[in-house]
């Protein structure tokens, strides 16, 4: 028999949910929105919308029982990326214990679970020693915009738990990010007189020889134990009009991955400075724009969150060491803006996350489900 978590996930993977930001044809969250909201309102349970932009809202979904100064939280994000060249990313396929389709493991199996836990949770709420949140949250997959409407209501939480792909690892650190663009600015020429114009696009070499000879290899003399060493990527770059023209402009964007300890806004302003003082003399001129600045995160081992986590997975056979993973999630901003100690927690892997063939194990899916459901059972209660 199937177990209940995965015929919700299936559900969910049939329903599109692509964050407009990267896709024009992106329809958003709000068809997945009405689905579990449906389904949470036929268990009994408080649901909220908060609207984050024309058409995308959050959901909030509660289980108040009484103990609001013990409330703990489920979030998990309700957009995903393109279809890009998947195949049928709508249609739930099954092969050799995996489930594949668009946002299978990144991060609708989450989703699912926690759906899952807390259709459990309101059957009994008399057993429970906390509050119940669940938070489907907009647009994690571009900038964190739902989460962080969420965080302006202020509602009172002990602890929270973040569904991602962690591989079913207790996740209590990882990076956060600075991205940034770089802007050349030349003067347009005949090509056949290059020497009256000034190539934007040889003014770039200059700036994309600097941060792969001189700042990326300085990152690497940095590390968190659990995060590794801060990384960059040049991820794209654009420059010229057409080939008979000296080009007047080029840009390129840049993922810039911090470390647990550092601060986004600092290192922010250290790679305007250093690109400004490197580029001196050099015959570049160029602009840096701001695109993203995320916190990384780093929970402390001993919080209620982590412990009663570790127990769980003792429960179920699943390793108890706290991990630290490379990239970012929505419990950074948690922790870092509002106090909230908090973990990321869920089955799959980054590694199919965005890709053509993303998949989940359906084994991690049942597992996770039954993690969130003892979490939200053990919460307020004494260790064991």
């Amino acid at each position: 028999m199937k177990h209940r978590s995965v015929e919700i996930l299936e559900e969910l993977i049939r329903i599109p949910s692509v964050n407009p930001h990267f896709n024009s044809g992106g329809c958003g969250e709000q068809k997945i929105s009405e689905y579990i909201e449906q389904r949470c309102l036929r268990s009994g349970l408080k649901v909220t919308r908060q609207q984050v932009f024309p058409g995308r809202d959050n959901l909030i979904i509660e289980l108040r029982t009484g103990k609001p100064d013990m409330a703990l939280l489920f979030e998990a994000h309700m957009d995903t990326v393109a279809f890009g060249s998947m195949v049928n990313p709508l249609v739930p396929t099954y092969l050799e214990e995996r489930l594949y389709g668009r946002g299978a493991c990144d991060t609708k199996a989450c989703l699912g679970a926690m759906i899952y836990a807390m259709e459990e949770c309101a059957k009994h709420p008399e057993n429970l020693s906390c509050d119940l949140i669940l938070c489907a949250s907009v647009d994690e997959e571009h900038a964190y915009r739902g989460l962080m409407a969420f965080m302006e209501l202020d509602i009172p939480i002990v602890g929270a738990v973040v569904g991602e792909t962690t591989e079913m690892g207790i996740v209590v650190a990882h990076k956060g990010c600075v991205r940034f663009a770089v802007h050349t600015h030349g003067k347009a020429a005949h090509s056949s007189i290059a020497t009256n114009g000034n190539n934007a696009i040889y003014q770039m070499v200059k700036i994309i020889r600097y941060i792969t000879e001189q700042m990326e290899p300085a990152l690497a003399t940095r590390s968190h134990p659990l995060c590794g060493s801060p990384s960059v990527v040049v991820g794209t770059i654009r420059g010229g009009e057409q080939i008979n023209i000296v080009p007047e402009s080029c840009s390129i964007e840049v993922d810039w991955r911090i470390i647990p300890g550092e601060d986004p806004v600092e290192v922010m302003k250290w790679i305007r400075t250093s690109l400004g003082q490197a580029m001196e003399g050099e015959g570049v001129d160029f602009t840096i724009e701001q695109l993203l600045l995320d916190y990384p995160l780093n929970t402390p081992f001993d919080s209620l969150v982590v412990q009663h986590a570790q127990s769980i997975c003792g429960q179920l056979n699943l390793s108890d060491s706290p991990i630290g993973v490379p990239y970012g999630s929505d419990a950074s901003k948690l922790q870092q803006l509002k106090r909230i100690p908090s973990i990321v927690f869920g089955p799959g892997s980054v590694a199919q996350a965005h890709s053509k063939e993303e998949w989940v194990p359906v084994k991690d899916v049942q597992l996770a489900a039954e993690f969130y459901v003892k979490l939200a059972q053990s919460f307020g209660k004494p260790l064991a």
